[in-house]
């Protein structure tokens, strides 16, 4: 006899939840059905997997040694089952795309409306992320496109610049500088910053070599959020050029910094360790005439 994937999910459970009551549960089967699995799996094991009372389940001490090995295997069957979805997401023409929450909502929609029309076989999937999970997922092949910043990334992928967007702060209508058409940088020194993303302050202040070195007061994941707080009161926000729409919606005004003008750049991610499909090449190059305008590169 063998290890089943139902047997190692049913262990899982319980030594995670704690109970068998919760875990069946969480599996949806009865407690009485998830203790016969479990009997099966000690049984094939030749040792018990947890210690049991009249109150309480624990993990016996050959259960707590064999609970990580389980745990992997789980999530290598996991792996697999997401590498099967990606094969026939390729047979059938699906892209999986991620970006942030306010460039899928501001850009991306008129994109894909495009795209839709001129390669109607081919179907994208868009997933909005927080800045800081954008990468990561394309590199674990939850998505097989991504547009974030270009920036350099410990991850192994590759990129290619999509469009630029110059660097503004957004205030509330009372602010002192709601009139304002620009700003320096150094202006900024006494007002409370919200940043979106961990990394945005440091790589602002990258390029400000001989500038101010700007702090935040507040870090969130989502510009949607940032310009919500800003509304509310909570400071200003650095922000890109295509917030326009929800600084409308939020009545915020944005004000362009200069003394340098700092442009960030946007880019089209793909990973190096994962082949392309028809797809994902039609999308990608669809995307890279859409976001240009007689060859060069566009601001947003």
């Amino acid at each position: 006899m063998h290890v089943t994937f139902r047997q190692l999910r049913a262990f899982v459970h319980v030594a995670e939840l704690g109970t068998f009551v919760d875990a069946a549960r969480s599996i949806h089967v009865t407690a009485s059905a998830l203790s016969i699995v479990i009997a099966e799996l000690e049984g094939t094991l030749g040792f018990r997997v947890f210690d049991r009372t009249t109150r309480r389940v624990r993990l016996s001490v050959q259960g707590e040694e064999y609970l990580p090995f389980a745990r992997r295997v789980l999530q290598d069957l996991e792996s697999a089952q997401r590498c099967a979805e990606a094969l026939r997401n390729q047979k059938t023409g699906i892209v999986r795309i991620a970006t942030s929450q306010l460039i899928a909502w501001t850009l991306m929609p008129a994109a894909f409306a495009a795209f839709r029309e001129l390669r109607p076989n081919f179907r994208v999937e868009p997933m909005d992320l927080a800045v800081d999970e954008i990468l990561p997922a394309l590199d674990a092949g939850r998505v097989d496109l991504a547009i974030t910043l270009a920036a350099p990334s410990e991850l192994d992928v590759q990129l290619r610049v999509l469009f630029g967007s110059r660097v503004h702060v957004a205030c509330g209508p009372s602010h002192q500088w709601a009139k304002r058409k620009s700003l320096r940088w150094r202006d900024l020194l006494d007002e409370p910053l919200i940043f979106t993303g961990i990394d945005t302050p440091q790589r602002i202040n990258a390029a400000l070599p001989d500038g101010p070195q700007l702090q935040a007061a507040l870090h969130v994941a989502h510009t949607a959020t940032a310009l919500g707080l800003v509304a509310s009161g909570f400071g200003s926000a650095i922000c890109a050029g295509y917030v326009e729409p929800l600084l409308q919606m939020h009545k915020l005004h944005k004000v362009q910094l200069v003394d340098p003008i700092v442009t960030r750049e946007f880019a089209l991610f793909t990973s190096r360790r994962r082949g392309s499909t028809q797809a994902m090449d039609a999308l990608s190059e669809f995307l890279l005439q859409f976001f240009s305008k007689a060859g060069v590169r566009r601001l947003i």
